[in-house]
């Protein structure tokens, strides 16, 4: 599972630590609390100052400050929790965030006050600590952060498991996202204008590199592939593993492992960390073959590959396949088609490029020619036609206009109905598809867009694009 390094920075002040009880008291008990909860989320690599540095574990005052401020250093942290235990003590808040950089992401919450202690005159407050989370968030804002904030809660609390968990997968997703290098096997093609990008932007804005390769090199990396190489031969064999096959060739297997194996050298050699590539009608016209099952293999092994060079598409991918803490893979499709007599459902498709992991467990998966590249190429053998398995899904579709991005961020179910289509696809239903169509019209979102099997992508992208200046655009 991938995993990020957070920094959990528990806030105290030692004249609202209220009693001691069983040997300690209130702040460093909800601190061990809060630290136990934080284990059980999954994705995160958690930093946080020890007992033994700061006496009680907490940041209550600047010596604990400086210390924290030199463990998050030392351990790179990629986002910060700051939690208010007690009022908290702002100004060593402040202390460790000035170390930080500005862009980091940060979570704020506030746990729930200590007990009241009764007196002959009236309670006596203990804590005071929802009084003293709008001192720590003001730190926060004051120094230029931009935040997050749970609502008041205790750890043992769904909602702090729900925010903190959708924290942890967005700054994964930041952390990868930010300074990725993609990929550029071709040029998009030729009527496919929406598909244009600003290349400097994403270098300016996420320090994104495009890292282009021309098609005839690609072919070229094929050619010198020998067809005897054993590891042809292998690949040949987990490519007619579980699928049926109609109109193969040896010489069309053979070409499609060879072409798997070159993209997959060219991934290390460009060193990118995923792709975007030509797919028609070059590589049917000199190798009479498809790339779709190609890409769904690479996609389940962890390079990240979107079809038709769409580079955005590919970034989408990235940052969802992040997100999902790299436990399922995205797959790139077409927002295709209303269903022709169910409300509120529409068609996840695309030729045959999903990845074999997402096969529903009792749909047969057919390797056969391309159903829409036989119009320019009759021998386009090699896309993985299969429906796709059953359950929660975030779609979602990255774009840009005049400088701005967008993203558009939808929840829904795939649900197994007919019609049966060629291709890969599921049927997706959703609450309100005309609120997702006047939404996605709105934000420009093109005809490509990626799925998966994630419902926990959704929360997590909505905080990715807040942190990253990105317009947030949602459906469910």
């Amino acid at each position: 599972m991938l995993k990020t390094k957070i920094g959990f920075l528990p806030s105290n002040w030692d004249a609202w630590d209220g009693p001691l009880q069983n040997g300690s008291r209130w702040a460093r008990q909800m601190r061990d609390r809060v630290v136990a909860a934080l284990q059980t989320i999954p994705g995160i690599d958690l930093v946080v100052p020890s007992v033994e540095m700061t006496g009680d574990g907490c940041v209550s005052d600047m010596e604990s400050a400086h210390k924290t401020q030199e463990l998050f250093q030392q351990e790179h942290i990629q986002g910060v929790l700051i939690g208010n235990m007690t009022f908290g003590m702002e100004v060593a808040v402040g202390a460790v965030l000035q170390s930080l950089p500005k862009d980091v992401p940060i979570l704020h919450f506030c746990t729930r006050s200590g007990p009241i202690e009764p007196t002959p005159l009236g309670g006596h407050r203990t804590t005071d600590t929802w009084c003293g989370q709008f001192m720590t968030a003001s730190a926060i804002r004051r120094r230029g952060f931009k935040f997050l904030h749970v609502r008041t809660c205790n750890p043992e609390e769904p909602v702090f498991s729900q925010r903190v968990g959708a924290f942890v997968r967005a700054v994964n997703a930041i952390a990868n996202f930010k300074g990725a290098r993609i990929g550029q096997l071709g040029t998009r093609p030729t009527l496919f204008e929406s598909q244009a990008v600003n290349e400097q932007l994403l270098q300016r804005r996420f320090g994104q590199s495009v890292v282009p390769m021309d098609l005839d090199t690609v072919f070229a990396r094929l050619d010198n592939i020998d067809p005897q190489d054993p590891k042809v031969k292998a690949l040949i064999g987990r490519i007619r593993a579980g699928v049926q096959m109609e109109d193969q060739s040896e010489e069309a297997l053979t070409n499609i492992a060879r072409y798997e194996l070159a993209i997959r050298e060219i991934q290390q050699e460009l060193d990118v960390q995923c792709l975007s590539a030509s797919c028609w009608t070059r590589i049917q016209e000199r190798f009479h073959i498809s790339t779709c099952s190609t890409f769904g293999r690479l996609n389940d092994d962890g390079i990240i590959t979107a079809c038709e060079v769409d580079l955005l598409g590919a970034t989408t991918m990235w940052a969802m396949y992040n997100a999902a803490l790299r436990q399922t893979v995205p797959h790139f499709i077409d927002w295709t088609d209303l269903h022709p007599t169910e409300a509120n459902v529409w068609l996840a498709w695309h030729c045959g490029n999903a990845a074999p992991s997402l096969r529903a467990p009792d749909a047969r998966a057919l390797l056969d020619r391309n159903e829409r590249m036989i119009q320019w190429c009759p021998t386009c053998f090699g896309t993985l036609e299969f429906r796709l398995r059953t359950g929660p899904v975030t779609c979602a579709r990255l774009v840009e206009y005049d400088g701005e991005y967008r993203m558009f961020i939808g929840s829904g179910e795939i649900v197994d109905i007919p019609p049966a289509i060629r291709g890969a696809y599921g049927w997706v239903k959703v609450g309100d598809v005309g609120g997702w169509e006047d939404t996605m019209i709105e934000a420009g979102i093109i005809h490509h867009g990626v799925l998966i099997h994630d419902p926990k992508v959704a929360d997590a992208l909505e905080m990715f694009c807040y942190f990253l200046d990105i317009k947030a655009l949602r459906e469910t």
